[in-house]
């Protein structure tokens, strides 16, 4: 198969840079368009409460995430010569990075596994799982970065 738009997650973990770099590779290897993707999560219910960011603060981390991605955007297309677009997104990461692929008809997405204890994937689920099971119409990579 011949990808030609692959979406990477990327939230500023060891686990989502691995992923980039797997990314990257493969986008050059196929000449595909790179798609970096950060996610803002959505608050979480705690203990009964319901845990809302200021609208401040919700507006700084985009732009701050904007800063980020473009930054590597532009130096990942100078030195590995490939097309690379970005987009800050907010909501359930899984949710919105398959929704993102789908509507921009990427064919492969590329996650890291952070290697979370059975714990914090009880609590939290796990993002790369959750991509796998939602994703039907793209391949899903995962990059694993623990050493086993």
């Amino acid at each position: 198969m011949v990808y030609k738009n692959i979406l990477v997650g990327y939230d500023g973990s060891e686990a989502s840079r691995k992923a980039v770099e797997k990314a990257t590779k493969i986008a050059k290897i196929f000449g595909a368009k790179l798609i970096l993707v950060t996610v803002i999560p959505s608050p979480v219910p705690l203990v009964g409460e319901l845990l809302v960011p200021s609208t401040a603060k919700s507006t700084e981390a985009v732009e701050t995430a904007k800063r980020e991605l473009e930054k590597m955007a532009r130096e990942l297309s100078e030195i590995h010569e490939i097309n690379v677009e970005y987009q800050v997104l907010q909501g359930d990461p899984a949710e919105e990075l398959t929704r993102y692929a789908e509507e921009k008809g990427c064919d492969l997405i590329v996650v890291g596994r952070r290697g979370a204890g059975k714990l914090e994937r009880l609590l939290l689920g796990s993002v790369s799982e959750k991509v796998i099971r939602l994703a039907k119409k793209a391949d899903v990579l995962v990059v694993e970065t623990r050493k086993l």
